[in-house]
C-alpha cells in the first residue's frame, strides 16, 4: 500500500459544499446550550467523580461558537 500518489494519479479536489457556515455553527452553539442546561439540572445526578469539567466543557464551547459566529461573518 502507498502513502503518496502520483500527480498524474490523484483524483480531482471535490468541490466545496454549499450552505452557510453560521448554521453550522448555530447548530453547535445549540448543542453546547442543551449540554450546559443538563449538565446543571443534572449535576448531583453525575456520579463520575471528575464531573465539575463538565459545565466548563459546554461554557467554552458556547464563547468558541460566539467568536465563530462572528469571526465567519456570512460566509
Amino acid at each position: 500500500m502507498r502513502w503518496i500518489a502520483k500527480d498524474s494519479e490523484r483524483k480531482p479536489d471535490p468541490a466545496p459544499i454549499t450552505g452557510t457556515v453560521r448554521i453550522a455553527v448555530l447548530f453547535g452553539l445549540i448543542g453546547f446550550s442543551i449540554g450546559l442546561l443538563l449538565s446543571v439540572v443534572f449535576y448531583e445526578q453525575i456520579t463520575n467523580p471528575n464531573k465539575v469539567w463538565y459545565p466548563y466543557t459546554c461554557v467554552v464551547g458556547l464563547v468558541l461558537g460566539v467568536v465563530a459566529w462572528f469571526k465567519v461573518g456570512n460566509r
